[in-house]
């Protein structure tokens, strides 16, 4: 019964509220064993009698483990530390109504264990990201919910919720719970005292089961959440993780990869050096050192943390920075599109040469870094979105001063002005083909994938859907130009006012149509390879989309922009003549100061040639 192949671990605190630990634990890997038991009875002994039930159990485990089946073994076992605490309490007056919960776990052999418990101590397991309690407690009002006298939303509520109505020692017997549970490779098996899941919420447990780092790092952080939490009673945890047959892709870039990666940095720096990068405007006054340094480096280090951890903050955050803080000083948006385009080129330049040295690695590590580079583009369209927004802004102020001036067919022609002209000049329908030629297995993949996607759509999220429909439109385009995005941007863009009701809800929903495809494409049972080819097709299709939308409220607004730059001239010419009054004033002043009577009252001062 012995189980090498597991890693185990366990972990208790006595909590930031009691003085006693009165939780027991058994964590035996040479038999198979583990146990969290939850004392109760607090001057009644609870200790003692978590202590009494660990040690019976694994005495009777240890004695009989060869001569009975794992089920029945498990079972007998908790009965008999449930007898042994029940006489304990008999022979002491001090230790009368002493008790206590008991989950436990026998692992028959790497595939397959025994989850028995009594009371409210808890057994979970995670499988494939997803937690799920394997135990119901055995409470007073868990009991009132099975016979259907209370609601279940009435639980949490009920002042009896934390009532146990079965515990080992309250009788000679008890009545224990005992299922059979197959184990898949990945699979983590959580047992864990009320302390733990009464003070931090599923979410975060299933975040730190789901972390990928070792049993150990994860009971003790399970255990800082509790006390974070609260900490309001003693707390333990077990954690037990089935092997995985072999490493996944994900596990693969976030070791290998971002170690290749990181191990280029120095031919990272010296290609986006030979692009120039140095002499973008962005790091004009900077010494090329410290413009690598600041703008190169930083990205490089970005996406080697975001490989890390598999996340995109950090590359998110570096786009929002350099280029936040070139648009606050008045830069353009050609300077941050070249130095874009010269650290994108830069990192795939990188990532053939590991693909050269390790193909595999290679191709993994051109999904993931494209992704990254994806997700930098994505944080420049949040920024100019934002930079568009304060533009509507003043442009509607500007419409509502000149209202009255303007008359209803004006304003009429003005909304429907841009669906009738070409579009700004770098979406020209007839930009040359970029992407000629698309495989019908590729195309099925998309069509797979927007049709899931729009499944996991809410029915009432009708741009949702029309941009899931131009999305599909848009990838399969065998021309690979503007022209299809530029239709598709026209038709859902419509007529609509230049305002937050009228703009941004587009531009939520095209934020949602991204999250729901990304999240899509790992759904369709397609080789790695295909994946990456729809992702891509996709990620390009959305932001051609997002350009041409941005096209279009840009040309809507041109007349409002006309205006407001004619009201800034004006106001500056207006500035100009007081100006040069206050200079004419300050000059006659100067002029007629010497040739006032000091004589006369404040009142009467001046001079004749005044």
């Amino acid at each position: 019964m012995s189980t090498p192949q597991l890693r185990v671990a366990g972990d208790t605190n006595v909590g930031k509220v009691r003085t006693t630990n009165e939780d027991s634990m058994i964590v035996d890997p040479q038999r198979g064993l583990y146990v969290v038991l939850d004392g109760m009875g607090g001057a009644n002994a609870g200790d003692i009698a978590s202590q009494t039930a660990r040690d019976a159990i694994a005495a009777f485990v240890t004695q009989r483990r060869l001569t009975m089946e794992p089920k029945a073994l498990l079972e007998s076992a908790i009965q008999y530390a449930c007898a042994t605490v029940w006489n304990s309490a008999q022979q002491s007056r001090e230790r009368h109504g002493m008790g206590t919960t008991c989950v436990a776990c026998l692992v028959v052999d790497p595939t397959r264990v025994v989850i028995a418990h009594v009371g409210d101590s808890r057994a979970y397991l995670l499988r494939h990201g997803r937690l799920q309690a394997l135990t119901r407690d055995h409470t007073i009002v868990e009991e009132l919910v099975d016979r259907g006298v209370l609601a279940a939303e009435e639980a949490d509520r009920h002042p009896y919720k934390n009532v146990l109505s079965r515990n080992l020692g309250a009788r000679p017997e008890t009545k224990v719970d005992v299922l059979e549970l197959d184990i898949r490779p990945g699979d983590r098996l959580l047992l864990c005292s009320d302390g733990l899941y009464g003070y931090a919420s599923n979410d975060a447990m299933q975040y730190l089961l789901g972390s990928g780092d070792a049993p150990e790092s994860v009971a003790r952080d399970l255990i800082d959440l509790a006390l974070r939490g609260g900490g309001g009673d003693n707390v333990s945890t077990i954690v037990i993780e089935a092997p995985q047959l072999a490493p996944t892709s994900t596990q693969v870039v976030r070791t290998s990869g971002a170690t290749a990666w990181w191990q280029h940095r120095a031919k990272f720096l010296a290609i986006a050096k030979d692009r120039g990068i140095t002499r973008n405007p962005i790091c004009r006054g900077l010494p090329p050192a410290e413009a690598l340094d600041l703008v190169a480096m930083s990205l490089c280090e970005a996406i080697f943390h975001d490989l890390e951890k598999s996340t995109g903050v950090n590359v998110w955050t570096f786009a929002q920075n350099v280029a936040g803080g070139w648009f606050e000083r008045g830069g353009n948006w050609a300077a941050v599109r070249e130095l874009m385009d010269i650290l994108g080129t830069s990192a795939r330049v990188v990532v053939d040469e590991i693909r050269i040295q390790d193909a595999k690695l290679g191709f993994l590590l051109d999904v993931a870094v494209s992704r990254a580079l994806v997700v930098a583009e994505l944080a420049l369209g949040g920024l100019l979105a934002e930079r568009l927004r304060q533009v509507d802004n003043d442009l509607i102020e500007i419409h509502a001063a000149q209202q009255e001036e303007t008359t209803q067919n004006e304003r009429i022609e003005t909304d429907s002005q841009f669906l009738e002209s070409a579009t700004i000049p770098f979406m020209r329908p007839d930009r040359p083909v970029t992407n000629p030629g698309i495989s019908a297995e590729l195309v099925s993949a998309i069509e797979k994938t927007l049709t899931i996607a729009r499944a996991r759509t809410s029915p009432r999220a009708e741009h949702v859907k029309q941009i899931l429909g131009a999305l599909e439109t848009i990838a399969t385009d065998p021309s690979g130009n503007f022209g299809s995005a530029i239709s598709a941007a026209r038709e859902i863009y419509g007529v609509r006012t230049l305002d937050d009701t009228g703009v941004m809800q587009l531009f939520d929903a095209l934020d949602t149509a991204r999250i729901v495809t990304a999240s899509s494409v790992h759904q369709i049972s397609v080789p790695d390879a295909m994946r990456a080819k729809v992702l891509f097709a996709i990620s390009t299709a959305h932001q051609r989309l997002v350009g041409a939308m941005t096209g279009l409220v840009l040309e809507a607004v041109a007349p409002y922009s006309e205006r407001l730059e004619d009201a800034r001239s004006q106001t500056s010419e207006l500035r100009d003549r007081v100006a040069r009054a206050e200079r004419k004033r300050a000059e006659l002043e100067r002029k007629f100061a010497n040739t006032i009577d000091q004589s006369l009252p404040w009142d009467r001062r001046g001079t004749t040639e005044w």
